[in-house]
């Protein structure tokens, strides 16, 4: 059985179709565990060692350099945008532009976010700049971790904000965009195996970095990184 544990960003790819392919393939099992990074680099201090490490690229890195993680093994798989998830009947903002997004946000009658991921910190980051975080927390809806979408979709929210992918794999109808430009925050993702990890731990993050993998990142929204050292799966 391999360990992974994974942040919230690639999930759906992962438990749709990547999981289950490479088990069908390889007769190996995985078991995963999906969490926002920081609470994954929590267990990880309190001294849980899984076989592989999903998550955000500085952090997989900083445990490799940390002798968590094989160094060798690290490979940034993913690029994420900031995403906004709003209902069908919400025409949403007025225009493509940071101005009209905040005035939206303003005009919601509560923005959901997460307070663990990393999409979540940069949100309340940029907000605080703005000087609106406050004005938006007396009506947000504050997630511990989870996916906020889930808060459109049931009505206890107006917008949600999180990852691109991670919003799009909430089921329900909601719509899905990346936040303008000039409040977005591009997040990259990495894998890194631990040091004497199974080979079939080796072999599942070539499989995580792959062409096949490459592909369902894409249907839920993620970039494929630069990279030179994609193995093919």
């Amino acid at each position: 059985m391999i360990s992974l544990y994974s942040g919230l960003v690639v999930r759906q790819p992962l438990v749709e179709t990547l999981i289950p392919r490479f088990e069908e393939t390889t007769g190996e099992t995985v078991q995963t565990t999906f969490e926002p990074t920081t609470v994954l680099l929590e267990r990880v201090a309190a001294g849980e060692r899984p076989d592989l490490l999903l998550g955000v690229s500085a952090s997989v890195h900083d445990l490799a350099e940390a002798g968590i993680l094989d160094p060798l093994s690290v490979t940034e798989i993913a690029v994420s945008a900031v995403g906004f998830a709003r209902g069908p009947e919400d025409p949403g903002p007025s225009a493509p532009t940071a101005s009209a997004f905040l005035d939206y946000l303003l005009n919601a009658t509560a923005v959901a976010y997460s307070l663990s991921g990393a999409s979540g910190l940069h949100f309340a980051k940029i907000m605080r700049e703005h000087d609106v975080l406050d004005r938006l927390d007396e009506r947000a809806m504050r997630f511990p971790a989870g996916l906020t979408a889930e808060a459109v979709v049931d009505g206890r929210a107006q917008v949600a904000i999180q990852q691109v992918s991670e919003l799009r794999s909430v089921p329900g109808s909601h719509i899905v965009e990346a936040i303008p430009h000039e409040l977005q925050s591009y997040a990259r993702f990495a894998v890194g195996v631990r040091p004497g990890a199974p080979g079939a731990a080796i072999d599942f993050a070539a499989w995580l970095s792959g062409e096949r993998a490459t592909a369902a990142y894409a249907g839920v929204g993620l970039s494929a990184p630069q990279r030179s050292n994609a193995v093919q799966a």
